[in-house]
């Protein structure tokens, strides 16, 4: 019984880390991509983060546009201020893979969506913690 389980847990594991390739090339071209504020969209969230947090990437279908071509990726960042403070960052983009073309998408600031000038404003206050 225990080579068994052995053996679905590894085929599980193996589907898993497939599927995180699968969306390797978009999360790369959103990296790289011009961001909304100049350099790369890498570059801006790895700012947001600072010293203190860490920036993780995702990929995946974007259901609101009802196109296999357009993929969804976040940057969910994960930042602790000077007091102590968590806060979470989570900037949507998406990967357009027939015109090649990245646009931002939005973004959720400690889990309530923000436009464009509130969530400027929320990170800019972020960083005066």
């Amino acid at each position: 019984m225990a080579p068994v389980r052995l053996a679905l847990i590894l085929v599980v594991a193996v589907a898993a880390l497939t599927g995180c390739d699968r969306y390797r090339d978009d999360i790369d071209a959103v990296k790289q991509a011009q961001s909304i504020v100049g350099g790369t969209n890498e570059a801006m969230a790895t700012e947001i983060a600072g010293a203190r947090g860490t920036v993780e990437w995702k990929g995946g279908p974007a259901p609101k546009y009802e196109s296999a071509d357009i993929v969804g990726v976040q940057a969910v960042i994960k930042r602790i201020s000077a007091n102590g403070n968590r806060h979470e960052v989570e900037l949507d983009f998406i990967n357009n893979r027939q015109t090649k073309k990245v646009a931002f998408d939005g973004a959720i600031v400690d889990g309530k969506k923000q436009d464009m000038l509130s969530g400027a404003l929320a990170v800019f206050l972020m960083q005066l913690e």
